[in-house]
């Protein structure tokens, strides 16, 4: 997949150059989409990791509630 997003910013740089006729390059604000998946993967991971520890925290703290009486 990274090859072609590198692919795709190649080809959009060169589209643009030809139409950039005050010497800026507009692309230096394109994003680096290299690792993007990975990266995305590894933040949902972390993301689904915490709602288990909340989830198994929530549970903890009811069950000692039913333990206790207090529900």
């Amino acid at each position: 997949m990274q090859n072609i997003y590198s692919g795709f910013k190649a080809f959009l740089k060169g589209l643009v150059s030809i139409f950039d006729i005050t010497g800026q390059s507009f692309l230096r604000s394109l994003p680096d989409f290299s690792g993007g998946f990975e990266r995305d993967a590894q933040a949902l991971a972390g993301d689904w990791r915490q709602v288990g520890q909340d989830m198994r925290s929530a549970m903890n703290k009811v069950s000692q509630e039913v333990q206790y009486g207090k529900r």
